[in-house]
């Protein structure tokens, strides 16, 4: 029988920072992100954590969806009320997905790759992902929330993924689900640890260990502009850092 998410159970496992949180679990919603953006316009509180156990419309980047069936994932979304600079909350995407490979290897013993920006990888196919939203304010100079939300795949469905998903998603393979209070807890040790002392970036040497395409070969497109380069890492800020075929360096950033 697989393992519902259970507050009184995740609470046994937080420490630090991540015990004064506020943690809500429910069955069934749109989207985790969608409901947290809602509850933020309503004033909800900062830190606030919404766990399900299905999502009938999960988000993805750009627009995407992210196939989020009944108990075989984790499903969950932070909502904050950032005092760090808009620029400094740019990192709460790298922040996030450092916070959840870091916890899936403590728990599970699965060191999961990172792919740039926002994709958490096992065995070259995608077992989770990272969507980050903030709305903005004076101009564009505060932060007056962030939603971070996180899903990670920890069962195939029964019958396996569906469509095109069957090529390019997969899960870490736990199909008890026992760990998944246990894992939760620990997504939000780390997670609110690093987010309480975001200046310091103790995150980035977390993410660059775990770098997906590391010295590989990638291809950049920028509009109609098409070029290669080697992937050597990334920076102080984030970005992906690449070695064109002359020599250059050349630095990348979320957008492109």
């Amino acid at each position: 029988m697989k393992e519902c998410a259970d507050e009184k159970i995740i609470r046994k496992y937080l420490s630090g920072y991540a015990k004064d949180i506020k943690i809500e679990t429910v069955d069934t919603i749109d989207s985790t992100n969608d409901e947290m953006r809602r509850r933020a316009e309503k004033g909800e509180r900062e830190i606030s954590l919404l766990i399900a156990e299905e999502q009938t419309k999960g988000k993805g980047t750009k627009g995407r969806s992210f196939f989020s069936p009944e108990s075989t994932g984790v499903y969950m979304s932070f909502l904050l009320r950032p005092t760090y600079t808009p620029q400094e909350c740019t990192f709460l995407t790298t922040m996030a997905a450092a916070s959840a490979a870091k916890a899936i290897e403590n728990v599970a013993g699965i060191k999961l790759q990172i792919k740039w920006v926002n994709d958490l990888y096992l065995g070259g196919k995608k077992v989770g992902g990272i969507l980050s939203q903030a709305h903005l304010s004076n101009g564009g100079k505060k932060v007056e929330w962030a939603v971070v939300g996180i899903g990670i795949n920890l069962s195939e469905p029964e019958g396996g993924f569906p469509g095109e998903l069957k090529e390019i998603a997969t899960a870490l393979g736990k199909k008890d689900g026992k760990i998944k209070n246990r894992l939760i807890g620990e997504i939000v040790n780390e997670f609110v640890l690093y987010y309480r002392n975001l200046t310091q970036k103790e995150f980035i040497q977390e993410y660059s260990e775990r770098l997906l395409g590391l010295n590989e070969e990638i291809t950049v497109k920028e509009g109609e502009e098409e070029y290669k380069g080697i992937v050597v890492g990334i920076d102080e800020m984030c970005h992906l850092k690449i070695i064109l075929p002359d020599g250059r360096e050349k630095i990348l950033n979320s957008a492109q």
